[in-house]
């Protein structure tokens, strides 16, 4: 075992899991997450299938590692009622109707919540896409029949209402006459993720295979600009006049990149676009690092520097104007990720140039030492700083998954 490998399973085993576990909820199942910034108050009991999700795939992933040995301080026991509780939640709770729909927002309960802005429970597809991620690594790790079924399922229903356009993406709708990049790429991970699971099952993926491939193609041929970066927004409209058309996001493009990268590493195609994903990943690189400070902004205009351009008024550009220069755990948390692994398939010292560079960074101004988690939300100079910039929880996802997935690909590699 090597020294990174060392210090994400420390972070694993001995921060990130026991801060979380302060948090379950062993009466309904699930996760309390609606936690200030700070991390050290709880505010709401309210639950977003979003968030629950998320905690099932993190549960089922660190479910794994321990009965490897690999977190050799976790017990696989305890986590068993934890994830099953969690999974009860989303199948019973979350997911309603003939078409298998997830609400977005619930009670601590499981009393479905209307959403103001939409007068809807069905908000955002994303709440979708996070519970088949949840319910399918479950199913997987635990070989559920009952779990494998709702996720083929939800898989059905996500898949039928994206092609159909059926579906809302609250907080903020996808604007009249544009395509964006988030729905294709999460389907990336999404649907491989139950890919995953249909091959434990010894189910063919044929379909969904074709499926995800498509979503790649269209990010990487039809979103990228040609010049080394992917645009969050296209229109029929071509110009760079307007503020969507114009603007970068950073952490998107670094964390959908080993997005691609792991299906095309496993499905085949990898040899063939690994030079457009390094000139992608280094472009963006260079353009959303924050000379001033460090770290990476938030949004960036695809010249450098903050978005310009007209608007047309929507609650998205609000988002991009007012929070452009936001230095956000999630982004950063992806570069340790992504770096990690591409110098793993190219062995280029460019990219662990860039870990280092990001790491450094992000260890020195991310964690809370006196919780063992970090202080997700910061300002551009690095303090922190108390505003909502999605969802109003602290969320156990990316972190967590980034460190697994580091954790993983030295133990796959044995190194």
């Amino acid at each position: 075992m090597n020294q990174r490998e060392a210090f994400y399973i420390h972070q694993i085993q001995d921060d990130f899991l026991p801060y979380w576990l302060q948090f379950v909820d062993k009466e309904h199942g699930g996760i309390l997450n609606c936690i200030n910034n700070n991390g050290d108050q709880r505010f709401s009991d309210f639950k977003f299938t979003w968030s629950q999700g998320r905690w099932l795939w993190v549960l089922s992933r660190v479910y794994r590692l321990a009965k490897q040995g690999v977190l050799d301080k976790v017990d696989p026991r305890a986590l068993e009622p934890l994830m099953e509780g969690t999974f009860r939640f989303l199948a019973d709770k979350a997911v309603y109707g003939p078409e298998d729909i997830c609400c977005y927002l619930l009670t601590r309960e499981g009393e479905k919540v209307v959403d103001k802005a939409t007068n809807r429970y069905d908000a955002s597809i994303y709440a979708d896409c996070f519970a088949l991620i949840g319910t399918a690594q479950y199913a997987k790790m635990t070989s559920n029949a009952q779990a494998a079924d709702l996720a083929h399922r939800l898989y059905r229903s996500i898949t039928k209402r994206v092609e159909n356009g059926n579906y809302l993406t609250e907080p903020y709708p996808v604007p009249d006459g544009y395509q964006v990049h988030s729905i294709p790429m999460i389907l990336i991970n999404t649907v491989q993720e139950y890919m995953d699971m249909c091959r434990a099952f010894g189910l063919d993926v044929t379909e969904p295979e074709a499926y995800v491939r498509s979503k790649v193609r269209f990010i990487l041929d039809v979103l990228y600009d040609g010049t080394g970066l992917i645009r969050e927004h296209i229109s029929d409209d071509a110009s760079y006049v307007r503020l969507l058309n114009r603007h970068i996001t950073p952490g998107h493009t670094l964390e959908d990149a080993w997005f691609w990268l792991e299906f095309l590493q496993e499905y085949g195609g990898l040899e063939e676009d690994l030079p457009r994903i390094c000139q992608i990943v280094q472009r963006t690189f260079l353009l959303g690092w924050d000379e001033s400070y460090g770290g990476l902004l938030r949004f960036v205009d695809r010249e450098g520097g903050k978005p310009q351009g007209t608007r047309i008024g929507t609650p998205y550009e609000d988002l991009i104007v007012d929070t452009w220069d936001m230095k956000l755990w999630w982004p950063h948390s992806e570069m340790l990720y992504v770096f990690t692994y591409l110098y793993h398939l190219t062995g280029d010292e460019e990219f662990e140039q860039m870990y280092q560079k990001s790491a450094q960074y992000v260890f020195s101004t991310f964690p809370n030492q006196a919780l063992g988690e970090w202080i997700q939300i910061r300002q551009r100079d690095g303090s922190p700083q108390d505003k909502l910039v999605a969802l109003p929880v602290k969320d156990p996802f990316h972190i967590l998954r980034n460190f697994i997935k580091i954790v993983e690909l030295f133990e796959k590699e044995g190194t």
